[in-house]
């Protein structure tokens, strides 16, 4: 009994990467008539016009065009408002361990799901 009460009470530390998960994965989409250049923290990308590609990223992702008259854009990360809120409800029980285990883990925040990044000349 005791075990299953511990490993129970371990699942509840993390509620809100169990309940919501985290979202580190951004669909870019290159909307331009260049190729762009996108780089996170898992790698540098050419992504050519009119194409799509998934980036992982836990941080933000940078991208960029060779013509200057293109924007460079830093694609930011959000905060995951469900994890936290989830660290709250239940894990007001656990104190703040809830929301250190979510921070340790890289989950109280989030990249968009998709990102269209578009220049027009």
């Amino acid at each position: 009994m005791k075990k299953i009460l511990l490993c129970a009470m371990f699942l509840l530390t993390s509620c809100g990467a169990i309940g919501i998960g985290s979202n580190h994965r951004t669909t870019v989409y290159n909307n331009s008539s260049d190729v762009i250049s996108v780089t996170s923290d898992s790698g540098m990308y050419k992504i050519k016009p009119d194409e799509s590609m998934q980036i992982y990223s836990k941080e933000q992702i940078f991208i960029a065009n060779k013509n200057s008259k293109c924007p460079q854009v830093n694609v930011e990360r959000q905060l995951n408002s469900g994890a936290v809120f989830l660290d709250i409800i239940p894990g007001v029980l656990f104190g703040i361990v809830p929301i250190f285990v979510d921070a340790v883990t890289n989950n109280l925040y989030k990249m968009p799901e998709a990102y269209s990044y578009s220049c027009v000349e």
